[in-house]
């Protein structure tokens, strides 16, 4: 009970610093683009929205981390999820082959340096495990339709 109590009195303070710098940035909203007043409150509100943002995907996912750790069949389906994809993973990066591929054009990316053995080699692993899941998803697909036919 005392964590929701929290947690609200975080949103309404939260709600309440928002509201006044959306009201202060209206305020001083002009024609007059060069006015540094207003290019101030803008970059406020875009700080603070910026703020909000990196908030909310922290909260998110600390407090799933927290549920998920308080839970023991949440924590091991999602070990089970982190090695599987680890798996795909590794498996694709096996599979990969790191060449450079030949197209046209070519020898500028080579030349500045974005494309390397081992940028090809990790595209290479993502295109693998792309497939690799794009067929899993396929097969369950096909499955779950079967097996429900046979229920």
């Amino acid at each position: 009970m005392k964590f929701v109590k929290i947690t609200n009195i975080m949103l309404w303070v939260f709600l309440g610093i928002s509201v006044f710098l959306a009201i202060s940035l209206l305020s001083n909203l002009n024609e007059n683009q060069q006015d540094p007043t207003m290019d101030t409150w803008v970059n406020v509100n875009l700080y603070w929205s910026y703020i909000l943002f990196f908030l909310s995907i922290g909260s998110a996912l600390v407090l799933e981390f927290i549920n998920t750790a308080s839970d023991k069949k949440a924590t091991k389906s999602a070990l089970t999820a982190i090695l599987f994809l680890g798996a795909v993973i590794g498996l694709s990066y096996i599979l990969s082959d790191g060449s450079i591929p030949k197209f046209y054009g070519v020898e500028k990316f080579i030349e500045d340096g974005t494309l390397t053995t081992n940028v090809s080699k990790w595209i290479g692993t993502g295109l693998i495990a792309t497939y690799i899941l794009s067929a899993l998803s396929i097969i369950g697909i096909v499955w779950s339709s079967i097996s429900r036919i046979f229920k």
